[in-house]
């Protein structure tokens, strides 16, 4: 059972181009008290948010993976490309509720 407090003030970046999607996602991490930083496109520049616990990334997001890699950062990657050869710490097919991206989240963190 994941900890309902691992992502209190916790910053999750979410890199997604489907502003929705994104949304839905920022949405329910606040929800669980995370502060989130959304973004449509990765930069690997983005690797540097100073206190950034995990990472919620697109299938175009790989060079910003080997920069969070590199730091110890986890993250997954939520697509809805199969065929994605990716180090993430999970891949998570599209459509997906956001509470299982969460999820996903948490059990990283705990």
């Amino acid at each position: 059972m994941p900890n309902d407090n691992c992502l209190r003030g916790r910053i999750i970046l979410i890199v997604q181009p489907i502003w929705i999607v994104a949304t839905g996602l920022a949405s329910a991490f606040e929800a669980k008290g995370a502060k989130v930083v959304m973004t449509r496109n990765a930069h690997t520049d983005l690797a540097d948010i100073p206190n950034l616990a995990v990472a919620v990334l697109d299938s175009h997001s790989r060079d910003l993976g080997t920069q969070l890699q590199a730091r110890g950062i986890p993250f997954v990657l939520y697509t809805a490309r199969v065929d994605h050869e990716c180090d993430a710490a999970a891949i998570i097919q599209k459509p997906a509720l956001p509470s299982v991206v969460v999820a996903r989240v948490e059990a990283l963190l705990t």
